[in-house]
C-alpha cells in the first residue's frame, strides 16, 4: 500500500483525536505510521487477504470518500472491475482524497504548516502525497516551537521552566508533551505561588479564602479563589471595615452628646444662679429706691442695677436654652 494513502488516514485519524481531546489551537500534531503488507506477506494488516480484491477492500478500509466510492463499485463488480480500480480509478481516487485531506488539515494548522500546504497544493498530486507522507514534519515543528513560546509569555516561572525543557529538547514529542500535558502542571504551580504571594499581604477574609484554597489543594480551588473567591473575600473584608467605621461614629456621636449634655446641664445651672442673683439684685434695687424716694440720681442708678441684672440672667438662661438644644441634637445622632 502506498505510502501517501495511510498518510492521509493518518492526517484524519490524528484530527479527529484533536477535536475530541481539544487539541492545541493552532497547531496540527499528526502521529502514527504507514501501514501495509511488508515483502513476501500474504495478508495485509487486519487479516485482509494481499489479493487484487483483498486489496480493494483494504482501500476501501482506509481511503476517504472518493477511494471508498470506487472501491465499493468494485468489490460487487467482476474481477476486471477489479483491476480497472486497482490499474486506473485507485490513483486520481487517491489524489483527490488526499487533496481534501491538506485543506483539512489547514484547519488545524499554523503559519508554517499552512505555507508548506499551500505549496504542495500548488505543486501537483506528487508534491501533495509528498507532503502528507513527511513534508509536513518540519514545518509543523516550527509551529510547534512558535505555540510553546506563545504560551510561555504569559507563564510563570513553573511554566517557563517546562516550556525551556521542550524547547531544548527540541523534538514534536517534546514539545506536543509540553502543549497538551505539562503546561498545566506548570499553570498549576504558578497559580499556587500567586495564592501564597496574595497570602503574604492578606486582610482577613481573604487570608481564610486563601488558606481554604491551599488546604484543598486541588487546581480547582486553587482557580476558583484566584478568580471568584479572593474577591468575595476582599468585598466581605470591607464590609467589616465599614461596620467598624459606623461603630466608632456611634461611639464618637456619644462622647459629644454625653459632652453637650454636661455642657447644657452647666449653663443650666448658671442660668438658675444668674436668675437668682438678678431677683436679688431686683429686691436691693427696690429697697434702695424707696430708701431714696427724693434722690432722683440715687434711684436711677438703682434701677439700672436692677435692669443689668435682669438682662444677665435672660442671657444666662438664653445660653441655657442653646446648650439644651445643642446637647439634644447630639442625642439624636448618636441614636
Amino acid at each position: 500500500m502506498p505510502p501517501s494513502l495511510w498518510s492521509r488516514r493518518r492526517i484524519i485519524t490524528t484530527l479527529t483525536a484533536m477535536t475530541a481531546v481539544a487539541a492545541v489551537p493552532g497547531s496540527l500534531v499528526l502521529s502514527g505510521a504507514p501501514a501495509y503488507a511488508a515483502e513476501g506477506d500474504t495478508e495485509l494488516p487486519g487479516g485482509v487477504p494481499d489479493t487484487a480484491r483483498g486489496q480493494v477492500l483494504w482501500a476501501y478500509l482506509t481511503g476517504g470518500r472518493a477511494v471508498r466510492a470506487a472501491a465499493s463499485a468494485a468489490l460487487v463488480g467482476s474481477d476486471a472491475q477489479v483491476s480497472a480500480f486497482l490499474s486506473g480509478e485507485l490513483a486520481p481516487a487517491k489524489a483527490e482524497d488526499n487533496r481534501v485531506a491538506v485543506f483539512q488539515g489547514l484547519a488545524w494548522a499554523g503559519r508554517s504548516v499552512q505555507a508548506a500546504a499551500s505549496r504542495a497544493l500548488s505543486g501537483g498530486d506528487d508534491a501533495i502525497a509528498a507532503y502528507l507522507k513527511d513534508g509536513y514534519l518540519a514545518p509543523l515543528k516550527t509551529d510547534l516551537r512558535a505555540e510553546v513560546f506563545r504560551v510561555m509569555e504569559s507563564g510563570g516561572a513553573g511554566l517557563r521552566r517546562r516550556a525551556n525543557t521542550a524547547l531544548d529538547a527540541d523534538t514534536q514529542e517534546a514539545l506536543e508533551n509540553f502543549l497538551l500535558d505539562t503546561r498545566f502542571d506548570g499553570q498549576e504551580e504558578d497559580e499556587q505561588v500567586e495564592v501564597f504571594k496574595i497570602l503574604g499581604t492578606a486582610s482577613p477574609q481573604v487570608k481564610e479564602y486563601a488558606e481554604r484554597a491551599l488546604q484543598d489543594g486541588s487546581a480547582k480551588a486553587i482557580q476558583w479563589f484566584l478568580n471568584t473567591g479572593q474577591h468575595i473575600a476582599r468585598a466581605r473584608d470591607e464590609e467589616a471595615a465599614t461596620i467598624d467605621q459606623l461603630v466608632s461614629i456611634v461611639e464618637r456621636e456619644g462622647k459629644q452628646a454625653r459632652l453637650k449634655t454636661d455642657k447644657a446641664v452647666a449653663a443650666a445651672e448658671q442660668a438658675k444662679e444668674a436668675a437668682l442673683k438678678a431677683k436679688d439684685a431686683a429686691l436691693t434695687a427696690a429697697a434702695e429706691a424707696k430708701a431714696a424716694q427724693n434722690d432722683v440720681r440715687k434711684s436711677a442708678a438703682a434701677a439700672n442695677k436692677a435692669s443689668e441684672a435682669a438682662r444677665g440672667a435672660a442671657r444666662a438662661a438664653q445660653t441655657a436654652i442653646s446648650a439644651s438644644r445643642a446637647a439634644q441634637s447630639a442625642s439624636t445622632r448618636a441614636a
